[in-house]
């Protein structure tokens, strides 16, 4: 974990700010520690928190594969565009960053320079992943469901990208002239292998709305709608990289097929 990164993060048992103390270790100045891992990244877990499935080796192997090969490119530029105009100082927040691919072409993007990140995901494979995707990144096992481990008014920008939502943390870590940007699934998206994959809610817009609210106005709203020629491992991978990994036979054979995408980008600003 970078040093400049720690006073960012917070304890998560007393909330107050990380710092260096020691080699391979981070703690706070009521002398809670917490070790680092080998890969740089740190868990910040709290003590007592819901159990909750995080996504395992093979789905973050088949999100890295899957994304690697540039099938959500036109989310990454939406994404790396709202970063690179964000105006308010502080860190990318990716919460439920999976590995972190986002995060890092977010802070790829033109305008970005100099600007640090934080991937926080539940599991701690995608983490590890996470740890070493971008020089000026730092990853961090913690809840989206429970009090995140990030300072008041930390973030510039927070990325949700297909990940839960928590409003209230989200109002408390983002500076008061940050921007949250969403991306969800719209109603048709990967249609085609509806047989393999959770159907998107078609109520899902209201209960965006609905979740961010009163915390958040929305500011904007992009439909984004493409194409993908996937092959028999893309469609693999990208019908194990999610919540249907759970429900699919891991020995399930699929055909080469063209697929469609279809996303919400939206951005949205703190109330006053």
């Amino acid at each position: 974990m970078r040093d400049d990164l720690l006073p960012v993060l917070a304890c998560p048992v007393c909330r107050e700010p990380l710092a260096r103390t020691g080699s391979g270790q981070a703690g706070c100045a009521n002398g809670h520690r917490f070790d680092e891992a080998k890969q740089g990244h740190l868990t910040l877990l709290p003590a007592k928190r819901r159990a909750l499935t995080a996504d395992t080796p093979e789905m973050v192997d088949a999100r890295i594969r899957f994304l690697g090969r540039g099938h959500y490119a036109p989310v990454e530029r939406a994404l790396a565009t709202v970063v690179g105009a964000a105006p308010a100082p502080g860190v990318v927040l990716d919460v439920g960053a999976g590995p972190g691919t986002y995060l890092a072409h977010a802070l790829d993007a033109s305008g970005a320079a100099g600007r640090l990140g934080v991937a926080l995901d539940l599991s701690a494979v995608a983490v590890r992943r996470a740890a070493r995707v971008h020089a000026r990144a730092g990853a961090v096992v913690g809840d989206v469901t429970e009090r995140l481990p990030v300072v008041d008014a930390a973030a510039a920008v927070v990325l949700d990208v297909f990940a839960p939502r928590n409003q209230r943390e989200y109002a408390r870590v983002l500076h008061a002239d940050g921007v949250l940007v969403v991306v969800t699934p719209r109603s048709g998206h990967l249609a085609e292998l509806a047989e393999a994959t959770i159907n998107v809610d078609p109520e899902k817009e209201r209960r965006l709305h609905d979740s961010l609210t009163p915390s958040f106005v929305q500011h904007s709203s992009e439909d984004l709608t493409w194409t993908m020629d996937l092959s028999a491992g893309d469609v693999h991978d990208v019908v194990h990289m999610g919540p249907s990994h759970h429900h699919v036979a891991p020995d399930a054979v699929f055909a080469p097929t063209t697929v469609t995408a279809a996303v919400t980008v939206s951005t949205w600003t703190p109330t006053a």
